[in-house]
């Protein structure tokens, strides 16, 4: 059922750098000010809070105010003393941030629901090493073949794909260049200034065959973070507030237009994640844009350029601005649909679709900024 009760009405980041001396904690602080003073609010005014601290590399050291912020920890160094709603997610999406507080918003347990999201590229622990020496529970049958390190899963998957559907990794590559297109814009985008040609992409190095390092997004350090509240208080809101229509995890993705109360012509642009350049093939397809095995062409026929017919990631995405699981999505969503992308804005852009996640464990939102 529609969910448009709440409404987005501030939205933060801080910088993103591909290392850093700053610490994680210094990103989520930066991220979350920015959102609270964008929302028009102070500190005080926050009495909720939700988090997705999960770091997800595999040699991650998951420790709190290193690689991961708890909402204990964010709590006590932002100063919010008046929590009445205070949860960590051990997903590591923010479309299911921002759908667990709406449910909180709904409920009457808060007014004003802070969101934040942090990753953070520590040194000298390497994107997908494994440090384990043992493997429990379902990792055992796959940590030691290397399948969930690397993107080897993926690159199964895409493998498959372009078998069935006749596409080329020339083909793959408008993905990655239209990701580096977008970002010219984004003044956060850890490659703004650096666009990449086919013979580049083509010469990039295997990570896991077919996918190479230019089709997988960039560990960086950074944060974002987003303000809720209910529809009522919105109104008071310094910028035009952005309404939850929907949401909709991987099992029900086929139902978000209904639960959003949008048709799939109603979408104006999506935000698609992209940490492996292909899986914007797999939801285009997915959610009906395209039939199975021909969203490359799609893609490659400008269809989701800024002026087409389907605008995607219009930031960047995570192949253009780096990799930090969704919020980037969000906050670009929200940016576009309350009119406030600057040069980036799509016109007309009163309804975004935002994916966050693999095939496998993924979920879902229509922004929109109509209350109905």
């Amino acid at each position: 059922m529609p969910q448009s009760k709440v409404a987005f009405i501030g939205v933060g980041s801080s910088a993103i750098e591909r290392r850093s001396d700053r610490s994680i904690v210094a990103f989520a602080m930066d991220a979350a000010l920015a959102a609270i003073a964008d929302a028009g609010l102070t500190r005080d005014d926050i009495d909720g809070y939700i988090g997705s601290p999960k770091a997800p590399n595999a040699a991650a050291l998951h420790v709190d105010g290193a690689d991961e912020m708890s909402v204990r920890l964010m709590a006590e160094r932002l100063g919010l003393n008046k929590l009445s709603f205070a949860i960590d997610l051990s997903s590591a999406f923010v479309t299911e941030m921002a759908a667990t507080a709406s449910y909180a918003l709904r409920c009457g347990a808060c007014k004003y629901v802070l969101g934040v999201r942090a990753l953070y590229n520590f040194p000298d622990v390497r994107y997908a090493q494994v440090s384990k020496e043992r493997a429990f529970g379902e990792d055992q049958f796959r940590t030691p073949f290397g399948y969930d390190t690397a993107g080897a899963r993926f690159a199964t998957r895409l493998r498959t794909y372009l078998e069935r559907s006749g596409a080329s990794r020339g083909d793959l590559y408008e993905i990655v260049a239209l990701a580096r297109r977008n970002a010219r814009n984004n003044p956060f985008a850890v490659w703004r200034d650096r666009e990449t040609t086919l013979d580049e992409y083509l010469a990039s190095p295997m990570i896991a065959e077919p996918l190479c390092r230019l089709d997988c997004d960039m560990p960086v350090c950074g944060a974002g973070a987003f303000v809720m509240t209910t529809a009522d208080l919105a109104r008071d809101a310094p910028h035009p507030p952005v309404y939850l229509a929907g949401s909709a995890n991987w099992h029900t993705a086929d139902q978000i237009f209904e639960r959003s109360g949008r048709q799939r012509n109603d979408i104006d642009l999506c935000q698609i994640y992209d940490g492996f350049s292909f899986l914007v093939y797999e939801w285009l397809e997915r959610l009906g844009w395209c039939e199975p095995n021909t969203a490359w062409k799609f893609v490659r026929d400008g269809h989701c350029d800024p002026g087409g017919d389907l605008p995607v990631n219009t930031f960047g995405g995570s192949l253009g601005e780096g990799r930090l699981h969704g919020i980037g999505h969000l906050r670009e969503a929200i940016l576009q649909v309350s009119g406030r992308a600057g040069p980036r804005q799509i016109g007309g852009a009163e309804n975004c679709l935002v994916q966050v996640g693999p095939f496998d464990y993924s979920s879902l939102l229509v922004l929109s900024n109509d209350p109905r």
